[in-house]
Order: C-alpha cells, then structure tokens, then sequence
C-alpha cells in the first residue's frame, strides 16, 4: 500500500485561493447586515387610526399570501405593531367574539421588535432569539420601516453559505490531496 502525503496546513495563507476562502468568511460573518438578506418585498401595512378589525386583517393575509401585517401609525407611518396568523388564531379564539368584533389594537404584538437596516445578521438573530419571535421590523436610521426580516430569511442565506463553504472545502481539499 503507498504511503499517503502528507496534507498541508493553512498556517501561511499563501496560496490567493486560501486567502480569497477566508476573506468570504470574514466578509459574511464580520460584514453582512441585515437589508443585505432582507427579502426586497412590498410591505403590507394597516393605519391604526382606521380601526380595522381580525377580520379585515385575516383578509389582507389572504389576499397577499402573507403570514403577518405591520400596523402604522401617523403621518409619517411608523410602524407600532404587528400581527401574524398566530395572533389571530390564538386571541381571536381566546376572546369568543367574531373576528369583525375585534379591533387590531387587541390582538397586535406591542411593542415592537425592530432591527436597523445596518445591523448585523448576527444582531439580528440574538434579538429573535432574546424576544422569542420569528419576524422583526427593519428600519432605518429615520424610524421608517424598509421590511421585515423572519427566521426563515436567516436560515436561507445560512443554508446557502454552508453549501457554498462545502463545496469550497471539498475543492481546496482535492487541490491538497493532489499536491
């Protein structure tokens, strides 16, 4: 049986292929924020001060396929509140009313978990982890709302960076066994 060679270290980062892997890293874990990953979607948002009902937010969802509606408030349409299907099912149902009886205000989740735009994914994921939510409101540095960033998106770019970084691996690790 032929003796294997010996696998090279990556002590001196020589090689541009090497440094180009770990400057990707570094970029993605040291540089990535959160409007870099926010899904590029229209918003749906209800005026507080129009009174709607579950009822006529259960109907936006459907209309729009979504699982979650900003509530804004004033002028200047900042975002207060939010309201997801959970919160429908569960305070809707909890109150043993009709949906259309129901005003926003009551079932909303309030206050608001937001994240800027600037922010890292890493600040962003310790804040869904801390508040114990599946979505936050991004803003910018003015208050104004830009999106919403959910789990999901986090989850997608980190699937995609694991299997970018094994196929990374898997061709520096054949160039390796081929020195």
């Amino acid at each position: 049986m032929p003796a294997k060679k010996p696998r090279r270290t990556f002590t001196s980062f020589e090689d541009s292929t090497e440094r180009a892997y770990l400057f990707e890293i570094c970029y993605f874990y040291c540089v990535s924020v959160v409007s870099e990953i926010m899904p590029q979607k229209v918003v749906v948002t209800v005026d507080i001060k129009d009174n709607p009902s579950a009822l006529d937010i259960s109907k936006l969802m459907a209309k729009h396929r979504i699982g979650s509606i900003v509530v804004v408030e004033g002028n200047n349409k900042r975002p207060v509140g939010i309201v997801t299907e959970r919160d429908i099912i569960s305070k809707v149902s909890a109150q043993n009313k009709s949906a259309d009886q129901i005003a926003v205000s009551h079932i909303m989740s309030s206050p608001l978990v937001t994240v800027n735009s600037i922010d890292s994914i890493d600040t962003a994921a310790e804040t869904i982890a801390e508040n114990k939510v599946k979505r936050l409101v991004v803003i910018e540095q003015d208050g104004s709302m830009v999106g919403i960033l959910s789990v999901s998106d986090i989850a997608r770019k980190l699937a995609k960076i694991l299997t970018e970084d094994y196929s990374r691996y898997r061709s520096l690790r054949n160039l390796l066994d081929t020195d």
